[in-house]
């Protein structure tokens, strides 16, 4: 018999939203009264969908690396495939300070593994930790430049 994952998604109250041009509005209140964030004309970035669609990846995924892929793919398609996506396991070193215009950030805990996923429009990331799906996945417009490929440049697409 296949053992259980656990999968808790922070609510979209508990939503860590950087404060950029293009921010989510206020997400005070119940998780059902977050709106939707209209953003560069026809993409809607509604974290709330966002949010269940990567507790949904945890419940499909049987396994570490399918559930961080399935999280990556998730945000990807819920932000409209109009911004750069990056899950990444926190307890391993990483420094995204330099990313810019995010749009959503937010946690999830996979079999007692926390998970950052971040949704934004362009900047670098630095995995100063293990890499492989295990750990991290990021999807959009980039390139991976360093000795060991772990720091990421992103761009707007």
């Amino acid at each position: 018999m296949r053992k259980a994952k656990q999968a808790v998604v922070a609510s979209a109250v508990g939503l860590a939203v950087l404060a950029t041009p293009l921010a989510l509005p206020n997400l005070g209140g119940s998780a059902g009264s977050a709106e939707a964030a209209e953003v560069g004309g026809d993409v809607t970035v509604d974290p709330v969908a966002i949010g269940q669609a990567i507790a949904d990846a945890a419940k499909t995924a049987d396994n570490r690396s399918g559930f961080v892929k399935g999280a990556m793919e998730k945000a990807f398609f819920e932000s409209g495939q109009q911004y750069n996506v990056i899950v990444m396991n926190l307890s391993q070193g990483y420094n995204s300070d330099q990313l810019q215009g995010v749009q959503y950030f937010d946690t999830v805990d996979y079999d007692g593994i926390t998970y950052g996923v971040w949704v934004f429009e362009e900047g670098t990331f630095i995995n100063e930790g293990d890499g492989g799906y295990d750990n991290w996945a990021f999807r959009g417009w980039f390139e991976r430049t360093g000795d060991d490929e772990k720091t990421v440049d992103f761009h707007r697409p």
